[in-house]
């Protein structure tokens, strides 16, 4: 019977434990099937010259479900293993050997070049080179053979009907926008010639105080220079931004690519349309005034136009409880150019005159400048508070009752 029984446990731990080494098969076989990148260029048969620098486009894709480091290795044919070659960034040209993949787009995608120099003395024929890229962890790898034929002969190239060896062209040369707001052109950049170049970036802007930088495509480093691949086209961002007070207007922007003493433009144009933002303060910058029952009380504004263009026939208004007198001096402005040009604020005189039996208390007034481009309000407490001298009449009006008082008391005690 006992013998019986560990057979029976026996089988069932071996059932068990296969169980569990299925189980865990499958489960990685799974987990494998959820991985997986492409591997790809469009271009896996070129042919170029003696003595030609190359640079081909490879792209990698992580199509899987978990973030992947790839890396990246190139095996070239034994005649061509004294050339140049190695994996380049496309834009600050260092070496690379491996790049990390997102799962979630736009990082699961990263492009890089194949970058290789013909030799000077190499015999003509195909040379193959085979892409090597491989996850850390040696589970997927994939591979991409590029054949580079090499020809005695000059290439006919489809540059050479093209009349300008630089070619720089956009398509929105002119944009419009409110001062001292950017303005963005996306400028395309062809290089047309067979070899690479290294360009320099210039501009000439409408005057001083405007503020410019380049940046490549989808990229956020400044630059001052770029190196462009033979046959190479790049997209460039001219950010461009007038001062905030500059007059409305059009202003010519010359953009230029130099390299030694070749030079390549094209004309832009920023539109600057009129911005208006009137201003109210008072002199001491608080907004509560106290003043007596009865008086006027005098304080000064500052107006200003914070825009970069005039606003025209400002007039002055004001929201005041009943029976008070409110004036303002001046009245009004046919025209108030930007403070930015006339570098001062203009000074208005306000006079406020309560009745003579105000109460004593804490009051609210509305003063409001407007002109045909804008408007500014502003709320102001005034604090009311009783004349002195009619404490002191009544103090007066107190002591002379008292001394009739006393007189009388004084007479009918002498009776």
């Amino acid at each position: 019977m006992i013998s019986k029984f560990k057979t029976i446990l026996l089988l069932g731990l071996i059932f068990l434990l296969l169980c569990i080494f299925f189980s865990n098969t499958y489960s990685a076989q799974n987990t494998e099937s959820n991985r997986d990148f492409i591997f790809y260029s469009s271009y896996n048969n070129v042919v170029t010259e003696k003595n030609k620098e190359i640079n081909l486009e490879i792209k990698i894709t992580n199509n899987g479900e978990r973030i992947e480091e790839v890396l990246l290795s190139l095996i070239p044919d034994k005649e061509a293993e004294n050339w140049e070659h190695y994996f380049m960034d496309p834009w600050d040209y260092f070496e690379i050997r491996s790049v990390k993949l997102d799962t979630k787009e736009p990082d699961n995608l990263k492009k890089f070049k194949f970058h290789l120099i013909v030799p000077k003395e190499i015999a003509t024929g195909n040379y193959k080179f085979t892409l090597r890229a491989i996850t850390k962890d040696q589970t997927i790898e994939k591979n991409l053979e590029i054949i580079i034929g090499v020809v005695d002969r000059k290439i006919t190239e489809v540059s050479q009907e093209v009349t300008e060896e630089i070619k720089i062209t956009t398509k929105f040369p002119t944009l419009e926008n409110p001062a001292g707001k950017e303005f963005k052109f996306t400028i395309k950049v062809q290089n047309n010639t067979n070899v690479s170049q290294i360009l320099n970036l210039g501009l000439k802007l409408p005057a001083e105080g405007w503020s410019v930088y380049c940046t490549p495509q989808w990229e956020t480093d400044r630059i001052s220079a770029i190196k462009f691949n033979a046959g190479a086209m790049e997209n460039l961002i001219l950010t461009v931004t007038p001062p905030l007070f500059v007059e409305k207007g059009e202003y010519p922007i010359l953009f230029v690519l130099s390299s030694g003493e070749n030079a390549y433009n094209i004309d832009l144009k920023a539109i600057v349309t009129g911005t208006y933002k009137l201003n109210l303060r008072t002199e001491t910058e608080q907004l509560n005034i106290n003043t007596v029952a009865g008086e006027e009380k005098k304080f000064i504004l500052y107006l200003w136009n914070e825009g970069s263009t005039a606003i025209d026939n400002i007039i002055f208004s004001s929201n005041i409880p009943e029976n008070w007198e409110l004036i303002f001096n001046p009245e009004e402005f046919s025209s108030l150019p930007p403070a930015g040009v006339t570098k001062k604020f203009e000074k208005v005189e306000v006079m406020v005159r309560t009745p003579q039996r105000t109460l004593t208390g804490d009051y609210m007034i509305s003063l409001n400048a407007s002109g045909i481009q804008d408007q500014k309000t502003m709320d102001i407490r005034i604090t009311v508070k009783t004349s002195t001298k009619w404490g002191w009449l009544g103090i007066l009006i107190i002591l002379f009752i008292f001394f009739i008082l006393i007189g009388i008391f004084v007479k009918l005690k002498r009776r």
